[in-house]
């Protein structure tokens, strides 16, 4: 008479991790700096930027007399 084995294999459980994301502050500060440059861009941007497109440009100058 032949003997049956019978084999069990139990596996574990999964486990599951949760891992919460933690800010950098330094990466926040960068965010809040580039923000800022962004806006001030954007300002001297909108205000002319390098061409003024032929618009007038008043200059003070001081008053000079010439004599001979």
């Amino acid at each position: 008479m032949a003997i049956e084995r019978e084999t069990i294999v139990e596996h574990a459980p999964r486990e599951t991790v949760v891992v919460e994301g933690r800010s950098n502050p330094f990466g926040i500060i960068g965010l809040i700096l580039a923000a800022v440059a962004a806006a001030l861009l954007i300002l001297w941007l909108v205000n002319g930027g390098i061409s003024s497109d032929g618009d007038a440009v008043n200059v003070d100058l001081p008053n000079v007399t010439v004599t001979e």
